[in-house]
């Protein structure tokens, strides 16, 4: 019943700009009244008289549902721009962290080469401390060097052996450490037939 309504009221909805047949004898369809000056009025001027309640019916139906629409497409808008603010923050986050982290991890690996350069210039070579630890600045940054030495032989030669511990750490100690451990051997004297 109801998809029956919806179909007769679409169904005698003339638009006003519909162009009426030319005025002269007309034929009166079935079921249509008999008006006074039928045969000077075209059809969609009688539909137009018979069915006034089916225009206003659709009218008042339809009212207000361009506000609906731009409500909820206004609601879908809003979403995607909170959607695309949480992701630009969190990628944002990401991205700092792994800056803290490269330069944590630079300052820790510049500490192992200014330690591996002091040792080349024989600077903890022969000294007779086996563990010993200093700061050096890279970069802006804090660097702490913890060394433990000791020696070793074989048919080689002797060798000193240094076992160091370099922690480098962003500018926020908070947000970015790296360690790196690593041992260096040093070649102090060569064994006769080499």
């Amino acid at each position: 019943m109801k998809a029956k309504s919806i179909i007769t009221k679409l169904f005698y909805k003339i638009p006003p700009y519909l162009p009426l047949p030319a005025p002269g004898r007309i034929k009166r369809p079935k079921g249509v009244q008999r008006f006074a000056g039928f045969g000077k009025e075209g059809l969609g001027e009688i539909f137009r008289r018979i069915c006034p309640l089916h225009d206003g019916l659709i009218g008042k139906q339809q009212k207000g549902i361009a506000l609906v629409i731009a409500l909820v497409i206004l609601l879908v808008l809003t979403l995607v721009g909170l959607s695309a603010l949480t992701t630009t923050n969190f990628e944002t986050n990401i991205s700092g962290n792994q800056r803290a982290y490269n330069v944590a991890f630079y300052t820790a690996d510049g500490g192992v080469e200014n330690f591996r350069g002091r040792v080349s210039g024989g600077e903890f070579i022969y000294s007779a401390i086996t563990t010993g630890s200093y700061q050096v600045g890279i970069s802006g940054n804090a660097c702490n060097v913890t060394y433990n030495k000791r020696n070793r032989s074989d048919a080689e030669g002797y060798f000193t052996v240094f076992k160091i511990n370099s922690e480098g750490r962003a500018p926020f100690p908070s947000t970015g450490r790296v360690e790196i451990e690593s041992i260096i051997e040093v070649l102090t004297t060569i064994q006769p037939g080499y």
